[in-house]
């Protein structure tokens, strides 16, 4: 009824000028975009210059603004440097595959000879008893003895029946199947690493549109107190925007609660504190097309890679249980060395030396050899079909992180459009307040149109990326030598190089040519379907009893 007066007064007073008494409440020049100055006050759209008040003076419309970013000091390369080198969880990994390593080292060392040393010093005292010597014809002493034997015998395996050869083909494969999964723990540490360097840009970022919201809020509660000074609007009115910003207050508080633990777990994974983050670069190696993805990753992705070599080590399996059965030849000499050990005198020991070629064949074992093999092909079709269930959620993951892509590549232009036009009702709905048009309740959702804007088009971004590093690390992209440039790269060959060497001899290959003659079978075991019903399959009915379980 107050502001219907105030509009009717206005009409009878058309075309009338007031000045504003600035008697007994004396200008702020406190407040940014007051004046200290009294100007005339000029009838507008029903605004009346009241004797006993203060009608603020036009002021720029108070824009969402954010403050500018400050000056970086770290960037998302020298995040994943640092945690490629010092993760605990890629090195723990790389401890794993150097223990792979030593399996093959452990292969190679059946077929290379083995030799041993025993060397036995007895001495012994005999005393002869009462009855010893009652039974004797002449009187007995005691004797002592003192003797040293020492055998020296060398073995060198010729033949194993194929099962050395089984077995450096399954540590091979464990091998690859070891460098894969730590392909695959690279590229979530790295995945971890870019999801929370993203996250904490986008923390930061919300906390300067929260901020820049705050001062929004601050700018338009001044206005509202002075407009109520001014007799126009009431203390419900003072008393909704300041509920809004201290809401505002809240929702920035838990703006800053959240980049604190963002920025906590990036210390865990990077080993240091945050500093000023860059902007995040564009990722290298994106495919165009969903075909290229599904391509690359099926010789890429580590997962798949790492059950491909499961399912050759379960086959190197069924030929090392298989030569089992299968005859061994194996060459042996020995010195022998055997005497008075005090004096020692070489020409009085007792010399032995013999060599031998010894041939097993195997007869009968109880079965033990039939059941290794059926144990590992039954493995061996367990890993088959792993490759098939690897290779089905590969293709569901890069599906679903295609879809996010584009998903957020087409949302990334709504939002854009969203925040002009967010911007656009702002400003008009501020400006038609001002001239009596707009409540402060449409003010005040006006301001959180555009802050609400801005948070969702900085979100969209950032799944974007998220979603971009996540289609790469499904690939097998997401890794230091491929995102990376002048980084010191783990090489796994090194290791390998140094176990396979230990205890090398010159003849081993020789050796290894003659066990790899006639290896046995490593077929794999066929797969039984299940039997098919000739009728459709159908649903249980619900009223069915139970009837235990399955």
């Amino acid at each position: 009824m107050q502001r219907a007066l105030r509009l009717g007064l206005a009409g009878l007073l058309a075309g009338t000028s007031w000045p504003c008494a600035l008697a007994q409440t004396p200008p702020r020049s406190d407040l940014p975009g007051r004046t200290a100055n009294p100007l005339p006050c000029v009838k507008r759209q029903g605004l009346l210059c009241l004797p006993h008040g203060t009608v603020p003076v036009a002021r720029a419309i108070p824009l969402f603004e954010p403050e500018d970013e400050p000056q970086p000091t770290e960037d998302l390369a020298q995040a994943i440097d640092m945690a490629y080198r010092s993760s605990p969880t890629i090195e723990m990994q790389r401890y794993k595959l150097r223990a792979d390593d030593e399996d093959f080292a452990l292969a190679l060392s059946e077929l290379r000879p083995y030799s041993a040393l025993q060397i036995a010093s007895v001495f012994s005292k005999t005393v002869d008893g009462r009855l010893s010597q009652a039974s004797g014809f002449l009187p007995t002493d005691t004797t002592t003895s003192k003797t040293l034997s020492a055998s020296a015998s060398v073995n060198q395996p010729l033949y194993t029946g194929g099962k050395a050869a089984a077995d450096r083909a399954a540590a091979l494969a464990e091998i690859r199947a070891g460098r894969a999964q730590l392909r695959g723990t690279e590229g979530d540490v790295l995945l971890q690493v870019i999801t929370t360097y993203a996250n904490i840009r986008l923390d930061a970022e919300i906390l300067r549109l929260r901020a820049a919201n705050l001062k929004q809020l601050d700018f338009t509660l001044d206005e509202v107190k002075a407009r109520q000074i001014a007799g126009e609007l009431t203390r419900t009115d003072i008393g909704l925007a300041d509920q809004q910003r201290q809401y505002a207050q809240a929702l920035y508080n838990v703006a800053q609660q959240q980049w604190q633990q963002d920025r906590a777990i990036y210390a865990a994974l990077i080993g240091h504190e945050p500093g000023q983050l860059a902007p995040m670069p564009q990722l290298a190696h994106l495919p165009e097309t969903l075909d290229d993805v599904l391509a690359l990753s099926d010789s890429l992705n580590p997962e798949l890679a790492a059950a491909i070599a499961n399912e050759q080590q379960a086959r190197a399996a069924i030929t090392a249980a298989r030569a089992q059965g299968r005859p061994t030849l194996m060459l042996s000499g020995s010195a022998t060395l055997n005497g008075q050990s005090l004096p020692f005198y070489l020409h009085n020991q007792d010399q032995v030396f013999a060599g031998q070629a010894m041939l097993t064949i195997p007869l009968t074992n109880g079965g033990r050899v039939g059941a290794a093999v059926a144990r590992a092909e039954d493995q061996e079709a367990a890993a088959h079909v792993g490759i098939e269930s690897a290779r089905r959620q590969v293709i569901a993951d890069i599906v679903g992180a295609w879809s996010q892509i584009k998903a957020t590549q087409r949302n990334i232009d709504v939002n854009q459009l969203q925040v002009a036009a967010a911007r656009t009702y702002d400003q008009g709905t501020f400006e038609e307040y001002r001239a009596g048009l707009r409540s402060t309740f449409d003010v005040l959702y006006a301001h959180g149109i555009v802050r609400d804007a801005q948070i969702a088009l900085a979100t969209v971004r950032h799944d974007l990326y998220v979603a971009q590093a996540t289609l790469l690390r499904k690939i097998g992209l997401l890794e230091a030598r491929a995102i990376l440039s002048h980084s010191a790269l783990y090489d796994p060959d090194v290791n390998l190089t140094h176990a396979a060497a230990r205890s090398a001899l010159p003849f081993d290959a020789a050796i290894r040519a003659v066990d790899a003659l006639a290896p046995p079978s490593s077929r794999p075991l066929s797969l039984q379907p299940l039997p098919a019903d000739l009728k459709a399959p159908a649903m249980v009915p619900a009223e069915t009893p139970q009837r235990g379980r399955p």
